[in-house]
């Protein structure tokens, strides 16, 4: 068990992935200096109209960016450990959670899923992109569920069942079905697009044919 200061938000952050945070409240420019100060991390855990969840995960503040003369503070942080969270104190001016991390099961040969999930990625982004992004990514996949989650646009719900799960292997199937879906739905999007382009354009050799009453 541990007690780490909490930053609660309509967020979820992923084991590994970068985030950007413009620190303006009080209260978190106050855990913020701490954490700065002691080199410690805090916790971000998702609370929207549903309420707060329980599984979260640790953020490591990896750069200082600005820091505003209001001391507004703009800082970029890194995903690290996930916890459960048991309790939410109320004794500083900021929230403490009592948390206990959390440890993935028994590894698996996970090589070929992930191969799977690379391959889906690339045709998603292809998709998306139209060639002009590189995924960037490359082999020995540590922790791919995380970093494939980390990059794309997976509605919170789904960020925060990924993040739940404990071991990479139900992690990358759930990628795997998500990006299956995302490269079927773009695909189709991005032909219906290139048909419409071309509806309405003549050929540049076409004529039209003279009608049976013309001279």
């Amino acid at each position: 068990m541990s007690d780490i200061p909490l930053f609660p938000l309509n967020v979820v952050l992923m084991p590994g992935s970068p985030l950007p945070l413009h620190i303006f409240e009080e209260r978190y420019k106050q855990m913020v200096n701490e954490c700065l100060e002691a080199g410690s991390e805090f916790g971000m855990v998702l609370a929207d109209e549903s309420g707060t969840r329980s599984v979260g995960c640790t953020a490591r503040i990896v750069e200082l960016v600005e820091r505003y003369e209001d001391g507004r503070l703009v800082i970029l942080v890194e995903g690290s450990r996930r916890f459960r969270l048991n309790d939410i104190m109320t004794g500083k001016p900021y929230y403490v959670g009592d948390v206990e991390y959390i440890e993935d099961g028994p590894e698996e040969n996970v090589s070929s899923l992930a191969e799977e999930c690379v391959a889906l990625l690339e045709r998603v982004v292809e998709a998306a992109t139209e060639g002009t992004v590189d995924i960037e990514i490359e082999p020995p996949y540590h922790n791919l569920s995380f970093t494939i989650a980390g990059r794309i646009e997976f509605d919170l719900d789904t960020r925060q069942q990924i993040l739940e799960l404990t071991t990479e292997k139900e992690r990358l199937e759930k990628v795997r079905e998500l990006l299956a879906e995302a490269a079927e739905r773009l695909e189709r999007e991005r032909q219906a697009r290139e048909k419409a382009q071309k509806n309405g354009h003549l050929r540049g050799d076409w004529k039209p044919k003279p009608s049976s009453g013309d001279a």
